[in-house]
């Protein structure tokens, strides 16, 4: 369910939604325009086969002609050569027009049908045993085929232009085989059959009839010449006045024939010019369709192009601001900001601390999220200077109170120093020496103070300081320095300017173990030589240990100078440690001390870097140089053994070589333990303790 939401429209990333919100417009328009086209181009095509189709016309009019002509002259009993000979040629012409043109293949069948007919018929003519009945018959019967034929090719186009012409093609076929029955009739008359004159009169009247209403079509066709038809019916009142003294011998017959062939010609002329108008039309219908379809397609192709070119516009118009608004917003968040608080923090004034706006001016909404985000910019930073301010106030606090404590504290030492030398009983020289120690410190606990409001002591120049004397004065300050066993300490010293830091460091470190681990175990330095001419110092002690995702959170903390968190105040400690070692650039991590689940005990490994150490380097003779192991022995049965280094090897002792603790002696004048006024080798922890 959850990876079919990330799929739902909700989800979907802006271009996303523009190109679906632009899409499904432009896709229906795109198929509307197409289909379109298509009808168009589908008309083309089909104006394009009428034509075809229609220019067949006169071809056929002149076979159907000469067929119709081969069957009169077999009934006018006359040489019927001329006929066939055009007729054979006409089909000659048909066939290779239906074999070359996409006829339809019903006007072809029928087309074909009527060609076999008239080749029956011609045979049949040309052979001379076709008496004048049938000739009549057949004839009027291929007659009847070929005007079937014609209505067929000129009503495949419903175009009022094509119409009138296909119309025009229609009443001229229609009227032009009256010509037929005026030739039987005047066979008739001839031969003196009874009914003859009456047969001929009819067949000028139906001419005449059909002349009338064919008038009328070529007035309504503007394309069609109305003085034809006019010349149409002169001949036919000449041949009826030829053949008002048909029965006298004065009667012209050569001037009838001439007749009749007169009004065929003009009937052929009339047919091959109305088709050839048709078939212009046509084609004009079909161009007009290609260039319709043309302008069609040109038209949706622009459409679509202007309609992707603004969506592509307005999607930029958004998704530009939106990815300048999170590109903006996300250098301010992870750049700018912090740099502006770290520069707060550093004491600058807000005033003088800006951010650059998000480039987006714009006044729609996504402008208007742009100035929320620089108005909440601007309200972290005035929150950012509120805090600073009032950290600084703090931590101005925090240095006052530790500054009157070490004050306070120093004259406590002061005072605590003169009893010392004047007092002579040995149990109360004693407990001053404990309260010395003691206050001690609570001069250690200022000075943790004045690190955590970020302010250094403010001391003089400390000379470059054994390493010795560094553990010994780190061992004095805390509370039982008893159990803290120095072992053989490296040679060389380390330089003044870190001297206070370090010892601070270190003894925040012993106080953690010492407090950790059981009063009656012990807890020792361990050193070993790193390769860059670093010094490895290790505090290891036997305590219950620190789980390994706390220890880890412990180190990461170890490894910044981060602002005081939640857990400052719990562990002060490890907090003032990270911000010293930060000062000088040592590294310290913490570590488990021994491969066991309970009483694992705690590691603390100090690295000073060759920049704090002098008198170390690779040409001194360094018993430590070698690497020690990275884990403690097992810790023994009772709390009560210690373990001291192998000054030959470096390495620890095994159990069997543990041996109990001396007992410390007691302190005696003129070795107190504490540091104190800035000197450093005054006053070490007592004899015997740490050694």
């Amino acid at each position: 369910m959850r990876k079919f939401r990330q799929h739902t429209p909700d989800n979907w990333r802006l271009w996303r939604r523009m190109t679906a919100v632009v899409a499904v417009p432009i896709v229906a328009a795109t198929l509307y325009g197409s289909l379109r086209v298509y009808d168009l181009y589908q008309e083309n095509d089909a104006y394009s086969a009428a034509a075809e189709n229609v220019s067949i016309l006169p071809t056929l009019a002149d076979y159907a002609t000469s067929v119709t002509g081969a069957a009169a002259a077999t009934i006018l009993s006359i040489p019927v050569d001329n006929g066939a000979q055009v007729a054979r040629e006409s089909a000659t012409t048909l066939r290779d027009h239906i074999d070359a043109k996409d006829l339809d293949p019903q006007i072809a069948a029928m087309i074909n049908r009527m060609l076999a007919e008239g080749e029956s018929l011609l045979d049949s003519a040309s052979s001379g045993t076709l008496a004048p009945t049938v000739a009549s018959e057949r004839a009027e019967g291929f007659v009847s085929r070929a005007q079937a034929a014609y209505r067929a090719i000129t009503t495949t186009t419903d175009d009022p232009t094509v119409q009138r012409e296909s119309a025009t093609l229609l009443d001229l076929w229609d009227t032009q085989w009256s010509l037929l029955d005026q030739v039987l009739a005047y066979s008739a008359l001839s031969a003196g059959t009874d009914g003859a004159l009456l047969m001929w009169n009819n067949a000028l009247g139906v001419e005449s009839a059909r002349l009338a209403v064919l008038r009328d079509t070529f007035v309504e066709n503007e394309a069609a010449d109305a003085s034809r038809v006019d010349g149409l019916m002169t001949q036919l009142e000449n041949r009826r006045s030829l053949t008002a003294n048909l029965d006298n011998e004065e009667g012209n017959v050569a001037a009838l024939r001439g007749s009749i062939f007169e009004s065929l010609m003009i009937y052929q002329e009339e047919v091959a010019g109305s088709a050839t108008r048709a078939v212009a039309a046509l084609d004009d219908l079909a161009a007009g369709a290609r260039t319709e379809a043309l302008k069609n397609a040109i038209g949706v192709a622009i459409i679509l192009l202007l309609a992707l070119t603004l969506a592509i516009v307005i999607a930029m118009s958004l998704v530009r601001p939106l990815r300048r608004l999170r590109d903006d917003t996300l250098r301010t968040a992870e750049q700018d900001l912090p740099a502006a608080l770290a520069a707060i923090k550093d004491g600058a004034e807000i005033e003088s601390v800006t951010l650059d706006p998000v480039r987006v001016h714009t006044r729609e909404e996504i402008g208007e999220v742009a100035r929320a985000v620089d108005s909440m910019n601007e309200g972290a930073l005035r929150l950012a200077g509120e805090q600073a301010q009032l950290r600084r106030q703090v931590n101005e606090m925090l240095e006052t109170l530790a500054r009157r404590n070490k004050t306070l504290v120093e004259q406590q030492l002061a005072l605590i120093d003169s009893l010392e030398h004047e007092e002579r009983d040995p149990t109360r020289l004693q407990n001053l020496f404990a309260l010395d120690h003691l206050a001690a410190r609570m001069r250690r606990t200022g000075d943790s103070l004045l690190v955590l409001a970020g302010t250094r002591q403010r001391l003089g120049r400390v000379p470059d300081t054994p390493l010795v004397d560094v553990l010994r004065a780190s061992v004095s300050q805390v509370e039982n320095y008893q159990r803290v066993n120095i072992g053989n300490a490296p040679d060389g010293n380390l330089v003044g300017s870190a001297v206070t830091d370090v010892v601070h460091m270190i003894a925040e470190l012993l106080d953690n173990a010492l407090r950790a681990s059981p009063p009656e175990s012990t807890v020792a330095f361990a050193f070993s030589r790193a390769v860059d001419g670093g010094l490895l110092l290790e505090i290891a002690d036997r305590g219950i240990g620190i789980p390994a995702d706390e220890l880890a959170d412990i180190n990461m903390r170890l490894g910044s100078d981060g602002e005081a968190g939640s857990g400052a105040a719990r562990r002060m400690g490890l907090f003032v440690v990270a911000r010293l070692a930060d000062r000088h650039g040592i590294t310290v991590r913490l570590r488990p001390t021994f491969d066991s689940s309970t009483n694992a005990g705690i590691t603390a490994s100090i690295y000073l870097p060759t920049s704090l150490l002098k008198g170390t380097g690779r040409n001194h003779d360094d018993p430590y140089r070698i690497d020690r192991p990275r884990r403690l022995p097992d810790p023994p049965s009772e709390y009560g053994e210690q373990f001291h280094a192998d000054p030959a090897s470096g390495s620890q002792p095994a159990v069997g070589n543990r041996h109990s603790a001396p007992t410390p002696a007691l302190a005696t004048p003129g070795t107190s333990p504490g540091i104190r006024r800035g000197q450093l080798h005054e006053r070490w922890v007592p004899r015997g303790a740490g050694q």
